[in-house]
């Protein structure tokens, strides 16, 4: 800007507009880029990410960005070289066998089932970090705009870091470092809109320059031990809901999903509690010091992947991998929350609760509107139902688990060639029965004739049996069902019933949640280990999704 003419410079591309104001009028220095690039990208329909980046309320994240000063200089401090034996020693060296059979014994699916600490242990609860006022005055950074130290360089800023790892989110790829310097390096419009400056070979260090990839993990680092991925996940979740773009429902849908653990594992022989040999995968041991003789020092072994373990999917289909759970609303399809498994090897039928519980907790303001939770054939328990109505209130909706219940073929009504195990009554001529409803005082279920959906008539007047089953029947065959022919049915919640079916079927709106945070904004594959990484790379998905509903 021209000091005596008050000029202000508008650059769009290469080309410089002067723009001359009257000497008289004060006006403060402005320099506004506009980059071909950003008008192509904020018109393109299929760049959600840039208008996400670009768009970007600053504002609302600067108490997040103190913190993350606050701990990135503890961090610092933490990890000065002066420090080179940061672990904890003990004064007995333990046998790795010793170690193997105590971090077995440990695990969440290991201990007993009606145990509290167990229960309270089945979903990640990730480590208790006692907030403190920042010393870092939110109100002094803003992106460019970094806290002054009285020594060392400065710290890259906090939201540009943010908004790349948000980025890589929204374009699909995994919110890893790996994949947030790739992006930056490689699409010089991406570094931009996050706030970088491509970087020369020759140029020396600036704040602003694209950060190296060994800045990017220790960011991710700082940001997941601080806990801070959780802390913004949950308030982007808060937001929306307070803000109206999420209509509280009266339903809860969850299941469960697995992710390919980057690890490996090894088979522990022990004995149960009555002698019997029993086998069972747990990721290898390690410890995080530095010594050479590691068989031998005194630090602490450690599992190398806490929270991986064998998912079994069937007889032929198992995964060494994390598991997480999803709960969220199911008529508009929008996850609340995703919650890594301590244990992978959990079944998914314990995970539903806690994980309820948890979102209730987090989320006060959907407590009172909630009545019902919907969860798959793991959850057809009749102590769960139980559980969740006398604790929490709701009442349990869960597809029907016949367990080793068998079709039905014998002391039928005339007519019947068979009854499923899930109460659906077939008849000679084919043709599935509809559930009516049922007599209480007489203990039967009411099943009749259905009607062509073409024609509009009931297909016993077709049906080339009709002699043999209904030939005086105008209205088509209606036949009772004794309760004692299918004694594994609630007769309170039938699964036949209309009503059940309708709710059943927004359950599986769950696993378009699922294929939206694992697939469209993540990797089903992942590259760190650890139930802590886990958990903060649901949680930037989360951030990711709940970002993009605000659009």
């Amino acid at each position: 800007m021209n000091k005596h003419t008050n000029e202000i410079e508008t650059i769009i591309g290469d080309n410089v507009i002067m723009n001359v104001i009257s000497a008289e009028m004060e006006q403060i220095p402005l320099i506004h880029f506009v980059n071909e690039d950003y008008l192509k990208l904020l018109n393109s329909t299929e760049a959600d990410w840039f208008r996400v980046l670009h768009n970007f309320d600053w504002q609302e994240y600067r108490s997040y960005g103190a913190m993350y000063y606050d701990a990135l200089y503890e961090f610092n401090i933490r990890e000065s070289p002066k420090r080179q034996d940061r672990n904890e020693r003990f004064e007995d060296v333990e046998n790795k066998e010793e170690a193997i059979k105590r971090l077995l014994f440990s695990r969440s699916t290991m201990m007993e089932k009606k145990s509290k600490q167990r229960e309270g242990s089945i979903i990640y609860q990730g480590k208790e970090i006692e907030m403190k006022p920042p010393k870092v005055s939110p109100d002094s950074i803003s992106p460019g705009v970094v806290p002054v130290r009285m020594g060392g360089k400065k710290p890259k800023c906090f939201f540009a870091l943010f908004k790349s790892f948000l980025g890589a989110s929204l374009m699909g790829f995994p919110a890893e470092p790996e994949s947030v310097y790739l992006l930056l390096t490689s699409n010089p419009s991406f570094a931009r809109v996050c706030g970088f400056v491509p970087k020369n070979k020759r140029d020396e260090y600036c704040y602003l320059y694209v950060p190296s990839l060994r800045k990017l993990e220790q960011f991710d680092q700082v940001m997941r031990e601080s806990d801070l991925w959780s802390k913004i996940k949950l308030a982007e979740v808060a937001h929306n809901l307070e803000s109206g773009i999420i209509k509280i429902e009266k339903e809860l849908v969850g299941d469960t999903t697995h992710y390919h653990a980057y690890s490996s594992f090894e088979t522990v022989k022990y004995k149960d509690a009555n002698g019997k040999k029993q086998r069972k995968s747990q990721s290898r041991l390690t410890k995080k010091c530095n010594c050479k003789d590691k068989e031998n020092c005194t630090h602490e072994w450690e599992l190398s992947d806490d929270g991986a373990g064998t998912i079994v999917k069937s007889k032929t289909k198992m995964y060494w991998g994390h598991k997480a759970s999803v709960v969220g609303f199911p008529r508009q399809g929008i996850p609340l929350d995703a919650a890594a498994v301590s244990d992978a090897s959990t079944f998914d039928g314990e995970t539903f609760y806690p994980h309820v519980e948890k979102v209730l907790r987090e989320l006060p303001e959907i407590r009172t509107h909630i009545d019902t939770v919907i969860y798959d054939s793991a959850c057809d328990d009749k102590d769960l139902k139980k559980k969740f109505d006398d604790k929490l209130g709701l009442k349990l909706k869960a597809s029907l688990n016949p367990r080793r219940s068998k079709e039905v073929t014998e002391n039928l009504p005339r007519g019947i060639k068979k009854i499923t195990p899930y109460g659906n009554v077939i008849c000679i001529g084919g043709h599935e029965m509809d559930y009516k409803g049922m007599r209480y005082e007489n203990e039967k279920f009411i099943y009749q004739a259905p009607t062509d959906e073409e024609s509009g008539i009931v297909v016993c007047l077709s049906c080339p049996y009709r002699e043999q089953c209904c030939c005086n029947a105008l209205n088509g065959r209606i036949i009772n069902i004794s309760f004692d022919l299918l004694p594994h049915i609630n007769t309170e919640d039938p699964p036949m019933a209309k009503r059940f079916k309708a709710i059943m079927s927004r359950r599986p709106s769950v696993e378009r949640m699922i294929k939206r945070l694992k697939c469209d904004l993540g990797d089903s594959r992942l590259t760190k280990r650890s139930n802590e990484s886990f958990q903060a790379y649901l949680d930037k998905t989360m951030i990711a999704f709940h970002l993009l509903l605000r659009g």
